[in-house]
């Protein structure tokens, strides 16, 4: 994050850091780490972060972050494979597989809608499990049930993706969401340092 024109703006970090040692000054974000780290500790120290608009948060560790998207993906998918398999063990028709299989897709689509609004806050169960939480990158604001569905589906439907873009350092410009260590933020905010600004 640098400030332009009194507005934050998403830089990939690195070229950031980069920019602002050519200029013969730290990162901000640097620097807040390194006085937050007798706080947070070490590691949850180097994954402090700033939202789009300038208040800090702790990124989830990508340990936690699959654990959380895993379990998610386990109970809708889970769900939809169940209920299919039960169809075709319950029913005498024919064409059994194909109607056990065409009800298995319809759930894998249509469950993650569901199980997301249950948990618009951003803590469905893998979060729960995984102490993490899923809010807006814009402010750290809750999802809202509007988005929720979507951002289930997207878990749950493309979790191979979701490994590979894991890997990546911090949030993406056109990333909207973002997993937040839940505990380390609490205590981030708890030593009054919240923001870059």
């Amino acid at each position: 994050m640098i400030r332009e024109n009194g507005q934050f703006s998403h830089v990939d970090e690195r070229t950031a850091i980069v920019m602002q040692r050519a200029q013969g000054r730290d990162s901000p974000l640097s620097e807040v780490r390194q006085r937050l780290e007798p706080v947070l500790g070490r590691s949850a120290a180097r994954r402090v972060r700033a939202f789009r608009n300038g208040d800090l948060y702790v990124d989830s560790t990508i340990g936690a972050a699959l654990w959380a998207w895993f379990v998610d993906s386990l109970i809708v998918n889970g769900s939809a494979i169940g209920l299919g398999m039960l169809y075709f063990t319950l029913s005498s028709a024919c064409d059994k597989s194909v109607g056990a299989l065409l009800i298995a897709v319809v759930m894998m689509i249509g469950l993650p809608f569901v199980y997301g609004w249950c948990y618009a806050d951003g803590r469905a169960a893998g979060a729960m499990l995984a102490g993490t939480r899923s809010v807006r990158l814009a402010d750290g604001g809750r999802i809202g049930l509007a988005k929720a569905g979507w951002a289930m589906l997207i878990r749950t439907l493309l979790l191979p993706f979701i490994f590979w873009v894991a890997l990546g350092e911090g949030a993406e410009p056109g990333e909207v969401r973002v997993s937040i260590d839940e505990a380390a933020t609490r205590r981030l905010r708890d030593s009054g340092v919240t923001s870059l600004a």
